[in-house]
C-alpha cells in the first residue's frame, strides 16, 4: 500500500460581508498553498475593486496584509480578517 508522505498544501476561501465599513462592502480571502490573495468586491455587482497578494514565506507578509486590509476596511475588520488568515497559514516571518 502506498502512503502519501507529504503534507497537503493549505487551501481555504472566505468571504467577509462587511458592508459600509469596507471599500465595496465585501472582502474575500483565498489561500492556495503559500499564496494569500485578498480582494475588495463591490456589494451589488461583485466586481473587483482592489486586490493584493503575498506569499506566506516572504518577509513582512503580515505587515503587507495588515496595511492592505487597513486600506480597504476599518482596523476592527482588518484585525478580524487577519486573525482568520493567521488561523489558516503559518507565516515564516512574524511581527
Amino acid at each position: 500500500m502506498l502512503t502519501n508522505t507529504h503534507t497537503a498544501m493549505a487551501q481555504a476561501k472566505k468571504t467577509f460581508k462587511i458592508g459600509e465599513y469596507a471599500k465595496g462592502g465585501i472582502v474575500t480571502v483565498q489561500i492556495t498553498g503559500k499564496v494569500i490573495i485578498v480582494k475588495a468586491l463591490d456589494w451589488n455587482t461583485k466586481a473587483q475593486i482592489m486586490s493584493g497578494s503575498v506569499t506566506s514565506d516572504e518577509r513582512n507578509a503580515q505587515w503587507k496584509l495588515n496595511d492592505f486590509l487597513n486600506d480597504i476596511t476599518s482596523s476592527y475588520y482588518a484585525d478580524k480578517v487577519l486573525s482568520w488568515i493567521k488561523s489558516k497559514v503559518q507565516f515564516t516571518y512574524t511581527f
